[in-house]
């Protein structure tokens, strides 16, 4: 009987351990999977602007956690949710960012540079977006260079 304790004792230290570490896993998963769908969404942007040859606005409306990409008259193109009943599970705290509303012009040129930063727990990713529609992820957070 005390092998049998000993044994579940065991097994009940090493649970423990392991809950810890899958929990900062899937931390690390939501913020790296959530750069990438905003960085998706950026780059979708400009192939909007391309192909209907209008303006459109890249919103991040922190309220909703949601990123839509609206034209000037209104209509919708394109959301994504980022918030907690997404897949990402990202807080508005979580995020940081240089504007949150940007237009992309049809030659293909934003108004200006648009930068994200995605940090929860330790797991930093910044989504950098240029001018020109260069998009990238940055996985050191904000001191790296891309």
């Amino acid at each position: 009987m005390i092998e049998v304790i000993i044994v579940l004792a065991v097994v009940g230290i090493l649970a423990l351990v392991s809950v810890g570490k899958s929990s900062a896993i899937l931390t690390r998963w939501r913020v790296t999977r959530a750069a990438q769908a905003l960085s998706e969404e950026l780059q979708a942007g400009f192939a909007i602007v391309g192909r209907n040859r209008k303006p459109i606005t890249i919103t991040l409306d922190t309220a909703k956690m949601e990123l839509r990409l609206t034209d000037r008259a209104g209509v919708v193109y394109r959301t994504r949710n980022f918030g907690p009943t997404s897949p990402y599970r990202i807080d508005a705290r979580d995020v940081t960012a240089s504007r949150l509303s940007v237009e992309v012009y049809p030659p293909g040129l934003a108004a200006d540079s648009l930068s994200f930063m995605i940090s929860r727990l330790g797991t930093k990713r910044r989504v950098r977006m240029l001018r020109g529609g260069l998009v990238q992820i940055c996985s050191s957070g904000a001191t790296n260079k891309c």
